[in-house]
């Protein structure tokens, strides 16, 4: 029973020793370029996934211009990590994905982060973390967003 023990306790201490990278998405700034309501300027909230797993940001009511300074962050392992950026207009029945990809039919970016270079990928070029990153959308319900990509060595 305690090699069993042992074994078990072995495990949670190297899995906790490999996510010692932290990856954190800030949103600077968001700007409607158009209205996501009829009624309002919108509800908004971000949503960012980081290898499968979801956070929200707090909901923005009524403004068209907004600098939030949301961050939302991810312990990982050292490498390559997919991210994903949504930015979303809450809704009463179903929420709407705004615009924010220049890519057509597309509109949240998908990118990835190696923690160990600091090399974000996915865009038309390259960036370094701690870069600010600015990407439009052209679709209705469509949004300017400025966010910047850090990575943390615990």
């Amino acid at each position: 029973m305690a090699v069993g023990l042992g074994f078990s306790l072995a495990v949670s201490v190297e899995a906790v020793a490999q996510d010692n990278h932290e990856i954190t998405v800030s949103i600077v700034k968001f700007k409607a370029l158009d209205k996501a309501d009829e009624l309002s300027s919108g509800d908004f909230f971000a949503r960012v996934t980081i290898d499968g797993a979801a956070q929200t940001t707090s909901q923005i009511s009524d403004k068209k211009e907004v600098k939030p300074d949301w961050k939302l962050s991810k312990a990982v392992s050292p490498g390559v990590h997919n991210v994903k950026l949504e930015l979303i207009d809450k809704d009463v029945s179903v929420d709407d994905p705004i615009d924010i990809n220049k890519i057509a039919k597309k509109r949240d970016l998908d990118f990835t982060v190696d923690t160990n270079t600091g090399r974000i990928e996915g865009f038309s070029k390259a960036y370094k973390t701690g870069q600010t990153i600015s990407r439009a959308g052209s679709e209705p319900k469509k949004a300017e967003i400025s966010f910047v990509v850090t990575v943390k060595k615990k």
